[in-house]
């Protein structure tokens, strides 16, 4: 049983000012028997990112059926904690009729690179757009995140919510360049909106020559366990993506298995594969959906589960 490279689906052409290149952070969201929708980061001609999707076949992921022709999330007022990118987090549904969107916002400031924090917004149309709840980030500044507190998954329980984060404690000056460092976490909610950051719990940090480690996806399987697909960065500047296992969803133990391979040379994933996300769907078939080089500028791609 492994994953198998289909290979890439979708990255902007340019035709939208909005949306000149990247599909970062891709999240999948199963629509109906025959839709799965893609919700993912698309960067501007300066780089700042706001969340469209892409409708693709369930069957054949590789097959697009319709591409978003306005962003779901803008970017937040000037001034704001949102106010210079948004990117996914994860997307839930909350109903039948409602999904909720947890987003990680950027600003920038005057003596750090930026700063990224945690909003939610919801929809509750046909899901193609969505409204924040509030203006103000769910998830701020924190002792062990005072840079960044990014939510990356959750998962609702009886007892409430569970979320997997990234908390960033400081920057790592690599040849002239300011990178943040940061690890993962977990905290819980009772109603998914309002977090006590005192609860919360360090699940993975760096190893060797990492200097982070971040976006984990929780990935709950059929006989209770999960899976955590973490992207991490070194010294040596090998971006890639690990996956990490846990009886209870809050003790992980990495592994050393490799489940995306990078692509050859010149390829849109020769460079790194990264922000892995997986999706079971409806019909039993099970897909990674996957970033390339660049962190997404090349856009996304797919693997399927063979087993």
């Amino acid at each position: 049983m492994g994953w198998t490279k289909l290979g890439k689906i979708y990255c902007p052409d340019g035709t939208q000012s909005w949306a000149q290149h990247s599909f970062m952070t891709p999240v999948p969201v199963q629509m109906s028997s025959e839709v799965i929708r893609l919700y993912g980061g698309m960067r501007d001609g300066s780089g700042v990112s706001r969340i469209g999707w892409i409708d693709v076949d369930s069957a054949d992921p590789k097959n697009v059926l319709r591409v978003c022709q306005s962003p779901a999330l803008d970017v937040g007022a000037p001034g704001m904690f949102d106010d210079n990118g948004v990117i996914l987090g994860d997307v839930i549904r909350v109903s039948d009729n409602k999904l909720r969107m947890y987003y990680v916002g950027f600003q920038l400031v005057e003596k750090a690179k930026f700063l990224a924090f945690t909003g939610v917004a919801e929809s509750h149309s046909r899901f193609e757009s969505f409204e924040r709840l509030q203006p103000t980030p769910i998830l701020d500044r924190a002792p062990q995140a005072p840079f960044i507190n990014a939510l990356h998954s959750i998962e609702r329980s009886s007892q409430g919510y569970r979320a997997w984060i990234s908390c960033g404690q400081q920057w790592q000056m690599i040849d002239g360049t300011a990178y943040p460092q940061y690890n993962c976490w977990t905290v819980t909610s009772r109603d998914g909106v309002i977090f006590d950051m005192r609860q919360s719990v360090k699940i993975l940090d760096v190893t060797g020559s990492e200097y982070r480690i971040g976006r984990p996806r929780a990935h709950r399987l059929h006989d209770g366990t999960y899976e955590l697909r973490v992207t991490s960065d070194t010294w040596e500047r090998r971006y890639s993506s690990n996956l990490a296992r846990s009886e209870d969803g809050i003790h992980f133990v990495r592994t050393q298995i490799d489940e995306l391979p990078r692509g050859p040379i010149g390829s849109w994933d020769s460079d790194m594969t990264c922000y892995p996300a997986r999706i079971d769907t409806w019909s039993g078939l099970s897909f990674i959906f996957y970033n390339g080089n660049g962190m997404g500028r090349t856009g996304v791609g797919v693997a399927v589960l063979d087993e």
